[in-house]
């Protein structure tokens, strides 16, 4: 079967309840995100995700009522960042075999206003591409944003890759029914027997929240 973006689209609108997937020919609106923009500001030394970092920041003081750890924040956005392309190419690939094109020049994405996590994704070209190529496009695209990310915390290149990792593999498994899914396993290099999370997203540091199912804080305590 031969898939169009705008298909793909479809199909992993469908599957991903939190996110909305659509094609547009250019940034929807002012409050879009162009991954390429925001990629290319910061490899030039800039800060674009500082303003992200704060929102979340500043949610997590009001709800707990303290000063929260800022490797929360800068871990989630890190997570959020990467799982734009992840998430779009692994189901794709899990449910079809093929992607749509996941350069940074072809994503677009919109934050929740609330809860600020990726709740809408445009994807900017027709381009439609193997899953091998996708994995290429993917590790390209998140090693551009973990290289070039300085939230101001320490954050070790197993927390930065490792969350590329979990975004990916939990894409794959997300289809309930996904015929390519061992195929797209092998296409990421992301084995989809593998329970504990190669990253923490630090969530535990704050006051009376467990960690989360698969931490591998956790696991290496046990």
């Amino acid at each position: 079967m031969t898939y169009s973006a705008n298909r793909l689209a479809d199909l992993v609108d469908g599957e991903v309840s939190w996110l909305s997937v659509r094609t547009a020919d250019a940034l929807p609106g002012p409050d879009w995100i162009s991954c390429a923009g925001l990629l290319a500001e910061q490899q030039a030394g800039g800060d674009p995700t500082h303003g992200w970092r704060q929102a979340l920041h500043e949610d997590y003081g009001r709800e707990y009522a303290i000063e929260p750890p800022e490797q929360v924040a800068a871990m989630f956005v890190l997570m959020w960042y990467v799982s734009v392309p992840s998430i779009v190419a692994g189901v794709s690939a899990a449910l079809t075999g093929v992607s749509p094109d996941v350069s940074p020049a072809s994503l677009a994405f919109r934050r929740h206003p609330m809860a600020h996590y990726p709740a809408e994704v445009a994807l900017l070209s027709d381009q439609v591409v193997t899953a091998v190529e996708a994995a290429a496009q993917v590790s390209s695209h998140t090693r551009a944003f973990t290289d070039s990310y300085r939230p101001g915390v320490k954050m070790s290149s197993l927390q930065r890759l490792g969350a590329v990792q979990d975004e990916l593999r939990a894409a794959i498994r997300m289809p309930a029914e996904a015929e390519f899914a061992e195929a797209a396993s092998a296409a990421f290099g992301v084995p989809l027997d593998q329970q504990v999370r190669t990253s923490c997203c630090f969530v535990y540091a704050l006051p009376n929240v467990n960690p989360c199912a698969g931490c591998p804080r956790v696991s290496t305590l046990v």
